[in-house]
């Protein structure tokens, strides 16, 4: 009897990208892809990279979703090898938590904690007291993010299918509504559905939402730090997202977003700090 079935579902190009195997009990061998970065041979973006060092800890944990994830951004990893070692901080009855380092050519790339648990099985009281996004109907929008690139569109954003009101995707026109909010619907662009851990990744998707302040002349913005919290595995279909910031002080600001999935569920909430520099300013 071999490994391959061919009754299997193919997996989704995320999946792929982001498989993990195992070498003993706390190291996993993975590689970083290509297709994820965010300016052309820029650093990979930063969700992806969680998520594939979140894949690693989920096995460690032994339980199959993240409930919260925080990773911290030391310095991009090139494209290639890379190594995912792990340490199993506490295995408790309903959560296990986990310690992970994502390295490569034995500098630290990136430093993450999680806890995981299993979303399917969780049960208590639930009320919401936040409403998901208002955005139009998905039918109705087209991809100003592939509009606004004529062409150039930075090779992670090709991994979504982003669809944006016009109340957040003026900046692509080059008329930001000063707000700080970005959001509307995304998919995979492959077809595929997204899972608790692709919710990582998603929170992670969008242009820098500094790029709605009105402010002009920003560059890219790295992350430093990216919290994201699961509450649920999100259904088949359309997410609904929203990124807002109130605060840019000296260059850094903060991005809170919200996930809501096709049943109109809240399934992930996130946090992250980063860094916004000039365009012509220097970078680091």
């Amino acid at each position: 009897m071999t490994d391959h079935d061919d009754t299997a579902a193919p997996r989704s190009r995320f999946a792929l990208d982001t498989a993990v195997v195992r070498r003993d009990v706390d190291r996993f061998d993975a590689e970083c892809r290509a297709g994820w970065r965010v300016i052309g041979d820029a650093a990979p973006n930063g969700g992806y990279l969680m998520a594939l060092g979140a894949r690693a800890m989920a096995q460690r944990a032994e339980r199959p979703d993240p409930v919260t994830v925080t990773a911290h951004f030391l310095t991009p990893p090139a494209l290639g090898p890379v190594e995912v070692v792990t340490e199993l901080v506490r295995d408790g009855r309903r959560h296990a938590t986990v310690a992970g380092r994502l390295l490569q050519d034995g500098r630290e790339c990136v430093r993450l904690l999680g806890t995981f648990g299993d979303l399917s099985r969780a049960d208590g009281p639930t009320r919401v007291l936040r409403e998901p996004p208002p955005w139009p109907d998905v039918d109705t929008l087209d991809e100003p993010l592939r509009r606004a690139a004529r062409g150039m569109l930075p090779e992670f954003l090709d991994r979504l299918d982003h669809r944006m009101p016009e109340e957040t995707s003026g900046w692509t026109r080059g008329q930001p509504s000063g707000a700080g909010l970005h959001g509307g619907w995304c998919r995979w662009s492959d077809g595929h559905d997204f899972d608790s851990l692709a919710l990582l990744c998603v929170a992670d998707a969008y242009p820098p939402v500094v790029y709605d302040l009105d402010i002009g002349g920003l560059a890219w913005a790295p992350t430093i730090e990216l919290t994201v919290q699961v509450r649920a595995r999100p259904v088949p279909g359309w997410l609904a997202t929203r990124f807002t910031t109130q605060a840019l002080t000296d260059g850094y600001f903060e991005e809170d977003g919200d996930l809501w999935d096709a049943d109109g569920r809240l399934v992930a909430l996130s946090r992250q700090v980063a860094l916004a520099g000039r365009a012509s300013g220097p970078q680091g």
